[in-house]
């Protein structure tokens, strides 16, 4: 049932990252570069960088769930900079439809901040 579960947890924690490839969709208002308080110039080259920091992070936590040697007790420092790489592009490309998205980055940094017994095990990462 762990491996299950494990499976289950780290393929979503993989797709929260993939979601933030919509903001190099066309067709997604939700998710757009044009929204900012950025300067015009500035908003397009940050967007780029904290997308592929925020995909590759939650790609690292999803393998790091998976119990990949070395990541797996990295896991709260991986998924603490995943999530603050995701808040941070959702806060400056704000709209108010991404609270689902803030809302799993809060509870993921807690997690990684707690590091509760329950994280570790299913992670594998004790002690």
């Amino acid at each position: 049932m762990l491996l299950v579960l494990r499976i289950v947890v780290g393929l979503l924690v993989i797709a929260h990252g993939l979601v933030h490839l919509l903001y190099l969709a066309a067709d997604t208002p939700e998710f757009s570069f044009d929204r900012s308080w950025l300067p015009r110039a500035a908003r397009r080259p940050v967007g780029l960088v904290l997308v592929a920091l925020t995909v590759l992070g939650f790609a690292f936590l999803g393998l790091a769930v998976w119990g990949v040697p070395g990541l797996a007790p990295a896991w709260p420092q991986i998924a603490a900079a995943a999530s603050l790489a995701s808040a941070l592009l959702i806060v400056l490309f704000w709209t108010t439809r991404l609270i689902v998205g803030v809302a799993i980055d809060a509870a993921l940094l807690l997690a990684a901040v707690t590091r509760p017994e329950w994280a570790d095990a299913l992670i594998g990462a004790e002690g």
